[in-house]
């Protein structure tokens, strides 16, 4: 069923690049939904083994890399007074979630405030709105924090990089994309999930399972007494410490490298070479004959007259040529 809804929604593409750049036929809608399957087209997945292991009945032919991440925290000096309001107590929680509109940001905005008091805690709270959203509004979430009175626990946090961030705070409070969820667990902090859509409510799951944090809340649900609840739940030692658990398996994963090492381990390798100089990429087969030739050489082939053009067609590797792009990826 998820190979069929995901066809219809990348079936053009996939046939429209095959055409225009492969130049090999369209797919058929019939079986071409099966076709991943049948054919073992590889896979990387790019989260951590840690969270959430390879099951056994998953062939060789997929691969779990790890997660991938970029290093922004040592370009990143925080303003005056967020590292006043840092220095001034104890680790505080972060809650923010990302570039999501929601219909009434006043009311988020009080559901957030009132979770904090109910436990009386520090918060930073993130306002932080993409460049896309900004023609529409002025503050985060289509106006998080507007003209309401911010609590002196409370801190409204610009757009700052996670990897420096998260090791400010004692826990993570966001709406489940996979590229927060991977930070915040590799830097060890018990994690709260409100998912909105898509895979949110899955890395919520996954979370939840390991122990990192409480269940997800979805946000048609969600109240200041259940986001409460989930905080409290998170800043247990439990969670705590199955966070730092999580972090540590984490620490030796190389999720870029490994999943760049799998990649070139899946292809097929001695199909792709040219059968005159093997170092280089055949992409023309002579017709009626089983050989394959880089362009170096049917262009020498070409000029000196021992091929005519028309002995020639695009050659794909059998093992490629209905190769399907599957990146996992949140937002």
């Amino acid at each position: 069923m998820v190979d069929l809804l995901t066809w219809q929604g990348l079936g053009d593409v996939v046939n429209k690049f095959r055409k225009k750049v492969l130049r090999i036929d369209d797919l058929s809608p019939i079986w071409a939904p099966s076709l991943v399957q049948r054919a073992k087209i590889p896979f990387t997945y790019c989260w951590s083994p840690a969270l959430i292991p390879k099951p056994k009945d998953w062939g060789a032919h997929i691969d779990i890399s790890g997660f991938f991440f970029l290093d922004l925290a040592s370009n990143f000096h925080p303003a005056d007074p967020l590292e006043k309001f840092l220095a001034a107590g104890p680790p505080p929680v972060y809650i923010g979630f990302g570039s999501i509109v929601v219909k009434d940001p006043a009311a988020l905005t009080k559901l957030i405030f009132d979770a904090v008091e109910i436990l009386g805690i520090r918060a930073l709270v993130s306002e932080y709105v993409s460049l896309f959203r900004r023609r529409l509004t002025n503050r985060g979430w289509g106006g998080l924090g507007g003209s309401q009175k911010v609590p002196d626990n409370i801190f409204m946090l610009g757009n700052t990089p996670h990897d420096w961030l998260f090791t400010q705070i004692s826990a993570v409070v966001h709406h489940g994309g996979a590229g927060t969820t991977a930070i915040g667990l590799r830097l060890g902090r018990p994690t709260v999930i409100v998912p909105f859509f898509g895979d949110q409510a899955f890395w919520g799951r996954m979370v939840y399972a390991a122990g990192a944090g409480p269940e997800p809340v979805p946000f048609k649900q969600l109240t200041a007494e259940k986001l409460a609840h989930a905080i409290k739940v998170a800043l247990a030692p439990e969670a705590t410490a199955a966070a730092a658990k999580l972090a540590k398996a984490m620490t030796n994963e190389k999720g870029a490298i490994t999943a760049a090492s799998s990649f070139h381990r899946m292809l097929p390798l001695k199909k792709m070479r040219c059968a005159v100089f093997p170092k280089k990429l055949a992409v023309w087969k002579v017709r009626r004959t089983g050989i394959v030739i880089s362009s170096f050489v049917a262009i020498v082939l070409l000029e000196h007259k021992y091929l005519k053009a028309k002995d020639l067609k695009p050659y794909v590797p059998s093992d490629y040529r209905f190769l399907t792009a599957v990146v996992p990826i949140g937002n």
